[in-house]
């Protein structure tokens, strides 16, 4: 059996090697005081094992000194490994007093070799064969108050930390409090106990591979799933996670109000998803798109974004979509757009807007009416401005009744109107000069308090122009005709 337990803490002593080796060669800042704890495990561990194997007393003496030794290094390494891991800044003369009392305990120790004050062996028999117990001396008191003293003093710092610390890094001060707990138990459990063969190291050895694997590896998966998750549940964004088959397993909070679905239904999201935005990239490993519905402040839209998911091989095993409600910013752009492209006043589009209408047309099939108010400004004069603010009110609100919804009323300055209108039968437009009429049989009466007013028109086709300026050109000749006729109709330009 003492083979076993040799054979154990030889290998505990290779792996601890083996990690102080990874760790030196890591880049992470508590690698420097993470190799100095490992190295200083070997010196007692090795000592253990000379206690475990050794049947002769020369032997097991030098197994104890390393192992005592090998303790003070290891308090030592464990005080500076703590204040980098925990990321304190201790109290000035802290760390001075810890080496200090190290440093008295290693000398003590040492002189046991002329003194005898510190600890001896007594000889018995341990699984058939003779085994050198330790019999401590006062001077090995001093040595095990030393050495408590400090790991306890680690303890109720490590403790400390855990409470204070947030939940995502206190599972690691956990672990390694936990372990620290587990080893000083049953170091002191052999102390009390004087079982034959002291095995305490072991704990020890475990203790170091734990804190190598804590303080370079360790990440609480289980909690950053369940924070990540908590993250994408609060996020404004809708988020869908897709398996291969393109099965929705997982919608946030924000995704199943809008799907309309519950916590176990995200069988049924896909489905609904389709069926308010359309088209959702299903199959695609990169897409984006958006869906509009709806007008003015009822529109809805929405901007959608599909991902692929791989794992650490580069393997598709998935997909993602957000969903994002852009209702709000698409209401306010188009609001901004119209107000910068309308009349306040008549609401109808302002020359901005009869610019961009104008490049945007089909010229070749768009017929041109350029219409003035006749003698506007004398009801300006007579009435005052906002009367007559009224009068052009009324003259667009006629206009707009009086052609196709699809064509377009714009006031370019003052009480001059032009009305576009796309894809003409320019055989079939003598019809405007019925709808001209008709305005001005509407406009001839008084209505509200606004005064009569007629209207005179110029009319150019599209066809006939090179560009927006010709066209405008020869309609504002055709009204110039038609005001020198007298006003109150229209002509058309001359082909």
């Amino acid at each position: 059996m003492r083979v076993a337990y040799t054979i154990i803490l030889f290998l505990l002593v290779l792996v601890l090697l083996l990690c102080a080796f990874v760790a030196h060669r890591s880049q992470k800042p508590i690698a420097k005081s993470l190799t100095r704890l490992l190295l200083a495990l070997v010196p007692p561990i090795i000592g253990n094992l000379i206690l475990v194997f050794s049947s002769n007393q020369l032997l097991s003496t030098v197994g104890c000194y390393t192992y005592f030794l090998g303790m003070d290094l290891v308090m030592l390494a464990l005080v500076g490994f703590t204040i980098d891991y925990c990321n304190l800044t201790p109290p000035k003369g802290v760390v001075p007093l810890v080496f200090a009392l190290l440093a008295v305990d290693a000398l003590q120790l040492i002189a046991n070799i002329f003194t005898g004050h510190a600890f001896g062996t007594e000889e018995i028999t341990a699984f058939g064969a003779p085994y050198f117990r330790l019999v401590p001396h006062l001077g090995q008191t001093f040595h095990r108050v030393v050495d408590y003293g400090i790991l306890g003093a680690v303890l109720v710092v490590m403790l400390v930390k855990l409470i204070r610390s947030p939940r995502i890094n206190s599972e690691r001060y956990s672990v390694i409090l936990a372990t620290m707990v587990f080893t000083t138990i049953w170091e002191t459990l052999y102390i009390f106990s004087r079982t034959p063969v002291d095995r305490s190291m072991m704990g020890f050895g475990v203790f170091g591979v734990l804190v190598f694997y804590l303080s370079l590896y360790y990440r609480p998966l289980r909690l950053l799933d369940r924070m990540l998750a908590t993250v994408a549940s609060e996020i404004p964004d809708a988020l869908f996670f897709y398996d291969m088959s393109g099965r929705c397993i997982w919608a946030n909070k924000r995704g199943m109000e809008l799907a309309e679905i519950e916590q176990n239904d995200f069988d049924v999201a896909t489905e609904r998803l389709v069926d308010l935005l359309g088209d959702t990239g299903m199959g695609d490993a990169n897409w984006s798109g958006e869906h509009m519905s709806g007008s003015g402040d009822a529109m809805k839209s929405y901007v959608m974004e599909r991902r692929a998911v791989t794992d650490d091989k580069g393997r598709t095993i998935g997909s993602f979509l957000t969903v994002r409600d852009n209702s709000a910013e698409q209401i306010t752009l188009q609001r901004e757009i119209y107000n910068a492209t309308h009349d306040s006043l008549t609401q109808v589009y302002n020359r901005a807007g009869y610019d961009l209408l104008l490049s945007r047309l089909d010229l070749s099939s768009t017929l041109m009416l350029l219409v003035d108010g006749d003698k506007f400004k004398q009801i300006n004069d007579t009435y005052g401005h906002e009367v007559g603010d009224r009068t052009l009110q009324r003259i667009a609100h006629t206009i707009m009744r009086s052609f196709r919804k699809d064509d377009y009323v714009c006031r370019i300055g003052g009480d001059e109107f032009v009305v576009l209108m796309p894809n003409v039968d320019f055989a079939q437009c003598d019809r405007v000069v019925g709808r001209v009429a008709h305005m001005n049989e509407e406009l001839a009466s008084a209505e509200d308090g606004v005064p009569p007013i007629s209207l005179s028109v110029g009319v150019a086709r599209g066809d006939k122009a090179a560009d927006g300026a010709e066209l405008f050109e020869q309609a504002d000749v055709a009204l110039y005709d038609t005001k020198r006729a007298g006003g109150c109709g229209l002509t058309f330009a001359a082909a």
